[in-house]
């Protein structure tokens, strides 16, 4: 299973620059609606393309300790490939309605939180900080509107 990961993202990758391309791209200086989309679905690529090379032999996991073992198909990676595509589709279908703060801070926690640590503060404290600094970045200080959202006074 650990040799379709890297192709996988290659796959996710190309699918979002064929979106984003058709979208328009538009020119460096005056970007398209697809620009940065584009952009991030190179990087997924290239990121699949560096698994795809760089990828280990399966090791043994020696001395991995934990509160309650997870079953297993909660631990392999093709449930963590589509975990974290799930929480990217999450994020993209309703930034809009419900607003930057909430589906960044909920996709975030989803992100952040290992369910074999069982730990909810430091999830919470590093999803809580990533939106409140990236709101003051892009909202207070470069003057950029994100979405609001179901709270229209954010």
């Amino acid at each position: 299973m650990r040799l379709l990961e890297g192709p996988a993202w290659i796959l996710i990758g190309a699918v979002i620059c064929a979106w984003a391309y058709s979208t328009g791209l538009g020119t460096f200086r005056e970007p398209g609606v697809g620009f940065v989309a584009f952009s991030s679905g190179i990087f997924i690529v290239i990121v699949g393309g560096l698994i795809t090379l760089f990828r280990r032999p399966d090791q043994p996991k020696i001395g991995r300790i934990s509160a309650a073992p997870l079953p297993r198909l909660l631990d392999g990676p093709a449930f963590k490939l589509t975990y974290t595509v799930g929480l990217l589709l999450f994020y993209a279908f309703f930034l809009n309605s419900l607003g930057y703060v909430i589906t960044t801070f909920i996709a975030l926690f989803g992100l952040f939180y290992r369910p074999s640590s069982r730990r909810l503060a430091s999830p919470l404290l590093a999803s809580f900080l990533s939106v409140a600094v990236t709101y003051f970045v892009f909202e207070v200080w470069l003057k950029s509107q994100l979405p609001r959202g179901i709270f229209p006074w954010w």
